[in-house]
């Protein structure tokens, strides 16, 4: 902590009947403040205000040392969303060090409910019985201000907790309890704040979104890695069309296909992976796909399969591919964004007679496809009024939603310094809904801005031209039974098969709401 601002947004109001006091966040869901502020609330919840949070809680108190330690613990009964932590220092500061409290007093003539400063210099040690105080000077310390942390402005960390004040009336200050005490006191608690510094974010942000994320960033797909092994890894290898809705992670699921093959093929397959990103323009017609094959082949083995010149001589390309399986190779080829092929009828209809030829390889065990696209393949060729021909070849695996576990790694994993706790994983499940994209964007978010309000407001804005673009590749059915989930009126009765694939895109919870209270916010804007 470095600022005074960053200090008020770890401090919390504290209500126990009609008195009023201060604590602040020591460690994740542990509220430190003086015995004296909560010591009447016995075995009774205290009422906890985090402002920075704009958050009620609940609290109660597990430790209390009365006079004349004045220091009392207390434990949230349900998790806070991320807060922020003081930390604490217990080097005793210098003769006339600048001093920084925050709290929230009140008495019969004031009423500072939402927060007050006061500034004071550091005077001196004093001592109560063996207690070491901090004497403070230049400052008025007022009811309510008790249970606040004390900054030293220099080191920018706690020193210390305001205890008394030496006359409520005017500026004469007040003393505190050390740090040093405190940490005394409750040493758990002392590593715990260690701790949650230690893991504080020193560089970049961890969380990525908007490109393929590299294997050892992928997390879960445990059902779609075992259909594609028991596909391109079978005894003899088999098709299969990998389908999802934009930024679903198909294409982070091929990258992972390429570079951790063994997890799919075993070494006496000898897998050959060779991967085609059809947005690349070098793929747009037959002969660059044939080209882009040749050359993936030549980087694996050293060896052109086929000369350049003999592309377009269908027998010549055979035989090149035919020679790899009797050297006991397996050709796996990933083509992504099949759409891009696929946008135009008349640009499709240029692929459909490569179309039906690479099904006749793959027929013949020449060739292994993986195939990417938003649709499965009848789906594509259907909507240009176009007959498939890859019928009967391909199996089909939606790419939806992540795993809760495989999610709640991601956070967990790229927010090491946040100690996430089930609050911040619900608030990252209620934008998220599981889908990859949104839930790296939510972790990016909440690192960024520390703050759930904030990252959520930033979340909505970077989210909406994605659920725009999301909203224009649905069909008019599927739109109508995202409506349906909203309880909109007269709209007709949703249809089971559509809300079904709904659900596999991760558009849909099983529960049938919608993915993202975000989105659903969005939905409620479009006719």
């Amino acid at each position: 902590m470095g600022n005074e601002d960053n200090l008020q947004r770890c401090t919390v109001r504290l209500n126990v009947s009609s008195s009023q006091g201060t604590g602040f966040f020591v460690a994740p869901n542990s509220i430190l403040t003086c015995a004296h502020v909560v010591e009447s609330a016995k075995d009774n919840p205290v009422q906890v205000f985090w402002k920075a949070g704009n958050q009620n809680y609940t609290a109660k108190v597990t430790q209390l040392y009365s006079y004349p330690l004045d220091l009392a613990l207390l434990q949230l009964y349900e998790d806070c969303l991320h807060h922020p932590c003081v930390e604490l220092d217990d080097t005793k500061p210098n003769t006339n060090d600048d001093l920084y409290i925050f709290g929230y007093p009140k008495n019969s003539e004031l009423d500072y409910s939402q927060g007050d400063s006061a500034s004071f210099k550091y005077e001196g040690i004093s001592f109560k019985q063996d207690i070491i105080l901090y004497k403070l000077k230049q400052g008025q310390v007022i009811s309510g201000f008790s249970g606040s942390p004390l900054l030293n402005l220099l080191t920018g960390k706690v020193c210390g907790i305001v205890h008394l004040s030496r006359d409520e009336s005017n500026d004469l200050g007040g003393r505190a309890v050390s740090a040093q005490v405190i940490v005394q006191q409750f040493p758990k608690i002392a590593l715990l704040n260690q701790q949650f510094h230690q893991q504080k974010p020193k560089g970049d942000n961890p969380f990525e979104y908007g490109s393929p994320v590299l294997p050892q960033n992928f997390y879960g797909r445990r059902r779609e890695i075992l259909e594609i092994k028991n596909r391109i890894g079978a005894m003899y290898p088999q098709c299969i069309n990998l389908v999802g809705l934009r930024r679903n992670g198909k294409t982070s699921l091929l990258r992972y296909i390429k570079e951790r093959i063994s997890e799919f093929c075993s070494p006496e397959q000898k897998p050959l992976v060779v991967a085609l990103d059809l947005t690349n323009g070098n793929f747009h017609t037959p002969e660059g796909i044939i080209e882009g094959l040749r050359r993936g082949i030549h980087k694996l083995t050293g060896n052109f399969p086929w000369s350049k010149e003999d592309n377009e001589n269908g027998f010549t390309v055979e035989d090149g591919l035919q020679f790899l399986v009797d050297e006991g190779y397996r050709l796996i080829i990933l083509l992504d964004e099949f759409e891009a092929i696929a946008s135009k009828k008349d640009r499709l209809e240029l692929f459909q007679d490569w179309g039906e030829d690479w099904r006749s390889k793959a027929s013949a065990g020449l060739l292994t496809m993986v195939i990417a696209s938003k649709r499965p393949l009848n789906e594509v060729y259907e909507t240009l009024s176009l007959g498939s021909p890859f019928a009967n070849i391909f199996s089909t695996t939606i790419v939806g939603a992540l795993e809760e576990e495989a999610w709640q790694n991601i956070i967990q994993k790229g927010q090491k310094e946040f100690l996430p706790n089930s609050a911040v994983l619900q608030w990252v499940d209620e934008l998220a809904g599981g889908l990859p994209y949104y839930v790296q964007m939510a972790g990016a978010m909440l690192w960024q801005y520390g703050n759930e309000e904030i990252a959520k407001n930033e979340f909505n804005f970077q989210a909406q031209p994605r659920f725009e673009e999301l909203w224009k590749d649905l069909t008019e059915v599927e739109r109508l039974a995202l409506r349906y989930q909203l309880e909109w009126d007269n709209l007709p009765i949703q249809n089971r098969a559509i809300v079904d694939r709904l659900q596999r895109d991760g558009l849909l919870q099983k529960n049938g709401g919608l993915f993202s209270s975000v989105f659903a916010e969005f939905l409620k804007g479009q006719r």
